[in-house]
């Protein structure tokens, strides 16, 4: 595990140990993709990846939270996010900022590819191996 729950705690988060676990889980998942497993073999990951894991966290937790849509067949994504895109105080008019589903999940996807790019950026494993790189090392 990139980041314990202790550490996970320690930096401010509050959900349980199984909720945590699933989405810390989520969230190396999406590490690994983008740093070509270039973790998976060390034993010690520096405070860049720590706080990375962290912020993924809040964002998988955020969109979860966002696309709960009832009464829908396709898991949500035919359904639609409202959000307050303007309101007015003394004449109580509200007005509604709709997004789909899918376009939550899409900038959902954008948060979490420009999270992992600005925190992992020139950060290298123990091997010393950029994170990001997008070349083969001889030995990969």
């Amino acid at each position: 595990m990139y980041l314990t729950y202790e550490e996970y705690q320690s930096m401010g988060g509050t959900l349980n140990e199984a909720t945590f676990n699933d989405y810390c889980f989520e969230a190396e998942a999406k590490i690994n993709w983008y740093t070509f497993n270039r973790l998976k073999k060390d034993t010690t990951f520096p405070e860049e990846v720590k706080r990375c894991v962290y912020k993924l966290i809040k964002l998988l937790q955020d969109a979860a939270a966002a696309l709960v849509v009832s009464g829908d067949d396709n898991g949500g994504l035919n359904g639609a996010v409202a959000g307050i895109a303007s309101q007015s105080n003394d004449g109580v008019s509200i007005s509604y900022n709709t997004l789909s589903a899918r376009d939550m999940l899409e900038a959902s996807q954008n948060q979490v590819t420009t999270t992992i790019e600005q925190y992992l950026n020139g950060v290298t494993n123990e091997l010393g191996k950029k994170l990001l790189y997008r070349g083969l090392y001889p030995d990969e």
